[in-house]
């Protein structure tokens, strides 16, 4: 335990140094990640824009994959306070505001950070599930940490979810092991909301993690243009389906 009587140690100029240049570099990674996607981001490349030598980078890093696990979880941290900055605007007793803000939210940013996208979700995540082996359970409970609120609230205020006898038994055990990954930023929850809370989750996931696949790599732009008209018949599908509307009182951030 501290002892708060004892001032911390102030850090030594060759601490606040190091800590200045790892700031910096995780900070040029993120730029190469938004501008060339994962294969720009490299240990000589950021030793670059850093201005030190390739060599020196491993100070820092454990090689390329810490590199990129470093990104990704900088990556992850930005769209997650983008979501709850969205969430937070709702009034807090509209749950059909705040479902409908954070996908959308999700939508918007997932739709002008296509690197970014492809790093957290699409092909190129396998290179931070590679280097750490968690990024995948990881991004799944801290997206819960926005979305499991809502729809436990939702379930309390009676909102009618499938029942445990309503869903499949050989996917009750998947789900309920899908419930303690979403959950871990939630305490309690997993113990409280059903499986078939759970389930509702899933399908509500399949469909929005689809939308966003087609806009990301460019599926049906052809015909689509900005995936606008898609997303609002979505939501108001996905609403539908839990005896909602979209909320009047909703605040969308700007696309």
């Amino acid at each position: 335990m501290q002892d708060w009587n004892v001032p911390a140690a102030t850090p030594t100029r060759r601490q606040r140094l190091r800590a200045e240049l790892l700031r910096e570099a995780r900070a040029a990674a993120r730029r190469l990640l938004a501008e060339h996607g994962a294969d720009g981001v490299t240990m000589v490349a950021v030793a670059k824009e850093v201005g030190i030598a390739g060599p020196g980078m491993y100070r820092y890093f454990e090689g390329r994959p810490g590199l990129l696990t470093a990104v990704y979880d900088d990556t992850l941290d930005e769209l997650i306070a983008y979501l709850e900055r969205a969430v937070a605007r709702q009034p807090a007793d509209d749950q059909a505001a705040r479902l409908h803000a954070a996908t959308h939210a999700l939508f918007v940013w997932c739709r002008s950070h296509r690197n970014e996208f492809d790093l957290l979700l699409g092909a190129d995540a396998q290179h931070a599930v590679g280097a750490s082996g968690t990024s995948r359970p990881h991004f799944v409970h801290r997206l819960g940490s926005v979305f499991v609120p809502t729809f436990a609230a939702l379930w309390r205020a009676g909102v009618p979810f499938p029942g445990d006898a309503d869903v499949a038994p050989g996917l009750a055990p998947e789900l309920d092991a899908y419930r303690t990954v979403l959950t871990q930023d939630s305490p309690g929850v997993a113990e409280e909301v059903p499986v078939g809370v759970v389930h509702t989750i899933m399908v509500f996931w399949r469909q929005v993690y689809g939308l966003l696949c087609m806009v990301a790599y460019d599926q049906l732009d052809y015909a689509f243009g900005n995936f606008d008209a898609m997303f609002d018949d979505m939501m108001r599908s996905l609403l539908a389906s839990l005896g909602l509307e979209p909320s009047p009182r909703v605040v969308l951030v700007e696309a």
